[in-house]
């Protein structure tokens, strides 16, 4: 992952010598697609790899995907669900399941497999969240409450959003719970003080209106920064969204001269394929050991999340960044992991921080961030910029085309105006006033 132009380069010298073997042609298959977005190449090589033996774990992927892309969502789901049977013991592959169901418009299919993940320790809180929203799409409401109530549950938790309350407690409300819809949307409150949506529910059925608990990062004032903040709602973003033309679409009527386009750097990493699904993430020991001194709200608290860390970075590096990270919280000192182990390590987003359906993949930093920008910025004619920003340690220009003044948009971004939850505004407007 740390060079996959390199290790593309590597398999083809392979299979010029005659030596690749079919695990190997399957990770081809997956670089040609998310590298190069080859389909024809990826879907000839996944179908040739799962032809041989081995685990063909990346040929399933490869070929699951590429089929996505044509249109065949029916023949992505019996990729799936084939690479599934072959590896019962890797749990990812439910969910990975449930979505392409999802997506072939096969939900009632899909809900008995997300119940059935609901009971598994490590899926729970991924199959709830798909369940919630499921079941309330679908109109059945007293299911979408259960599935709510039940997510709600396992709050604190980075899946559990401020949507979630508010549509919990909507809930209670219709069904003649006012005091359970009270004691929700109160809770939520208390968890999510910028929120606005819950304190105007507050207000409207309950006639509070008092500020419930303070932001750890309190609002930026946009007269002291000099600077409007315009969040822009888009499609979710994969590696299938040609980036340049779904923000050109999405700005087309509120884009004006003079504005930086800052762009989420998780979206970005998204749109190159900088993702991979957890069942082809094999986390070995050393990450088993170190996620386990993150804490279940750090973005490497997973295995397969510190995994990605040791795949970017190397493992001398991560094993020295533990050894800093470890003196830091002794002296009081924070941050001091990722300023050994390196920037990319800072940008991956694991399980705990992603929105669904990217929440069982890890999602690396953009590829060359200041390239990136310049290139985004050539083709929308205007500064671009990409941001690494949440409401706990505030914001971080990653990259940026040129002319963008970094310290003024830190500063105007500081508060994360885009949201961290299921807002899906990975793309804010920064207009100079």
């Amino acid at each position: 992952m740390r060079t996959p132009a390199r290790a593309r380069e590597r398999l083809e010298r392979a299979r010029a010598a005659g030596s690749l073997g079919g695990d190997d042609l399957g990770l081809l298959a997956w670089l040609e697609l998310t590298l190069e977005g080859d389909e024809d190449s990826a879907e000839r090589d996944a179908r040739a790899a799962l032809a041989q033996a081995g685990e063909a774990r990346f040929a399933a992927a490869a070929l699951a995907e590429a089929l996505q892309r044509r249109g065949d969502a029916d023949g992505a789901v019996e990729a799936i669900r084939s690479a599934r049977e072959r590896h019962p013991k890797i749990p990812w592959y439910a969910l990975t399941l449930a979505d392409a169901l999802v997506a072939a418009g096969r939900v009632d299919e899909a809900r008995p497999v997300l119940e059935e993940a609901a009971e598994h320790p490590e899926l729970r809180r991924h199959a709830l969240k798909r369940l919630s929203r499921l079941t309330l799409e679908q109109g059945d409401a007293a299911a979408a409450r259960h599935w709510f109530a039940e997510l709600v549950a396992l709050a604190p938790d980075y899946l559990v959003y401020a949507s979630d309350y508010d549509r919990l407690g909507t809930l209670e409300l219709a069904a003649g719970e006012r005091e359970a819809a009270h004691a929700t949307w109160r809770r939520g409150a208390r968890i999510y003080p910028r929120n606005v949506r819950l304190r105007e529910l507050l207000a409207e059925h309950f006639g509070e209106r008092e500020a419930l608990a303070r932001p750890k990062i309190a609002p930026v004032s946009e007269g002291q920064v000099g600077a409007k903040r315009i969040p822009v709602r888009t499609p979710f973003i994969t590696l299938r969204t040609r980036l340049a033309e779904l923000i050109a679409d999405a700005t087309r009527d509120v884009l004006e001269l003079g504005d930086v386009i800052a762009l989420a750097e998780s979206a970005t990493a998204a749109s190159q394929g900088r993702i991979v699904p957890l069942e082809l993430v094999g986390s070995g020991p050393l990450a088993r050991v170190l996620c386990r001194f993150v804490g279940k709200i750090g973005p490497l608290h997973s295995p397969e999340g510190m995994q990605g860390a040791v795949l970017v970075a190397g493992r001398p590096r991560v094993v020295l960044g533990a050894i800093a990270g470890a003196v830091g919280k002794l002296i009081g000192r924070r941050g001091w992991f990722y300023r050994v182990a390196g920037p990319q390590t800072a940008m991956i987003d694991d399980v705990a921080a992603a929105m669904p359906p990217h929440d069982h993949h890890v999602v690396f930093g953009p590829r060359a961030p200041d390239e990136t920008a310049a290139e985004l910025a050539a083709a929308l004619g205007a500064a671009v910029a990409i941001v690494d920003a949440n409401h706990l340690t505030g914001a971080w220009v990653v990259g940026a085309s040129s002319g963008v003044d970094r310290p003024w948009l830190t500063a105007a971004l500081e508060d994360n105006p885009a949201g961290n939850e299921d807002e899906q505004t990975p793309v804010v407007l920064v207009r100079p006033t």
